[in-house]
């Protein structure tokens, strides 16, 4: 029997985004991209807070831990407060979790989004308070690209955010891994170069239904699995992205030994696996052939090729939702969640 599930509630225009860095110091590094996420963000109808220590630069971090935990417990408790986002990614986000609050942020549930080196603090969340979280675009990459979001990426963020129940997820038509320097502000002298679709990637075949539970692997293999806030597998569907590092095939590999080992992961029920960023075709290939013999060793569908993670666009996966996969059907693959990630407001009855 699940426990009970708790709902950050929808956005609506006038709602106050919080924006934090519990890793590096991207809104410090940046500011041309820190203005155009906030512009974006605006551009919604939404007013943008930038937390107290989310600006500051104290070299591979923005700030010390407890103060970054500081400005993530001061969003959570603030009732003006209705999202947080996380500015960027990094490498330290692990270091915030002893300064948590869990029994605070279950009684102030709300959207959270981050991705990458977030991955740590949307899963402890997950696991200690049962509130769902989203494993979505953060504000100085995905929400700052010039010279406006992708379109995927705007329509999936305005789903998850501002509207409720449950959704249909499909592939997007075109997609980017170009990297356009943000210290020399290449990223501001033209968009980035898109490439068709290659669709999603039958793995293999089958029929699932579980709670999806979102991350980035290197992430999850390096800095979760062996800590005491790393959730069960037992039960859920695994979506997997490789950062944009562009780790080799043979560290991918090693990545994926280690889930083995993990709690639960012998009752996981499906597998979705996000376009790896700046790969060649073979790696791209030899990717999805390790991917089918994990999915084969435990019997499980997997889909791969997925719109999430550090390619773009991005379109949020919400952890702890259920959701139901079905891959090489008659009807072609899908992926659908069978309950709403967000609640309006308002109390039926």
């Amino acid at each position: 029997m699940d426990k009970e599930i708790r709902l950050p509630r929808t956005l609506k225009t006038g709602d106050t985004v919080a924006v934090v860095s519990p890793s590096a110091p991207g809104v410090a590094r940046w500011p041309h991209r820190t203005e155009r996420g906030r512009q974006y963000l605006e551009s919604l109808g939404l007013r943008v807070k930038f937390m107290p220590h989310s600006q500051e630069n104290h070299g591979l971090v923005s700030a010390p831990a407890q103060h970054r935990a500081a400005d993530i417990m001061e969003a959570f408790e603030d009732d003006s407060v209705s999202a947080i986002i996380a500015a960027i990614g990094g490498n330290y986000s692990r270091e915030v979790l002893p300064h948590l609050d869990f029994n605070l942020i279950a009684d102030h549930p709300k959207i959270f989004q981050g991705y990458s080196d977030a991955t740590t603090l949307l899963w402890a969340i997950w696991k200690h308070t049962r509130m769902i979280t989203l494993y979505g675009p953060a504000l100085l990459t995905n929400l700052a690209e010039y010279p406006k979001p992708l379109t995927f990426t705007d329509f999936w963020l305005r789903t998850f955010w501002f509207a409720s129940g449950p959704i249909h997820f499909q592939p997007a038509d075109t997609w980017t891994d170009e990297f356009l320097n943000f210290d020399t502000k290449d990223d501001l002298k033209r968009p980035r170069h898109q490439y068709d679709n290659g669709k999603w990637v039958d793995l293999r075949p089958g029929q699932a239904e579980g709670r999806i539970l979102a991350g980035c692997l290197e992430t999850i293999a390096h800095d979760i699995l062996d800590d005491a806030h790393c959730p069960d597998f037992a039960g859920t569907i695994l979506a997997v992205e490789l950062s944009d590092e562009s780790p080799s095939i043979p560290s991918v590999e090693a990545s994926l030994e280690k889930l083995n080992h993990a709690k639960g992961f012998a009752q996981i029920q499906g597998l979705l696996v996000g376009r790896p960023a700046r790969y060649s075709a073979a790696d791209r290939n030899e990717l999805w052939d390790r991917v089918r013999a994990l999915a084969a060793a435990y019997d499980i569908p997997a889909l791969g090729n997925l719109d999430f993670g550090h390619s773009d666009p991005f379109c949020p996966l919400p952890i702890g939702t259920r959701v139901q996969l079905s891959v090489g059907g008659p009807r072609g693959s899908m992926l659908q969640s069978v309950e709403s990630a967000t609640w309006n407001g308002i109390k039926e009855g």
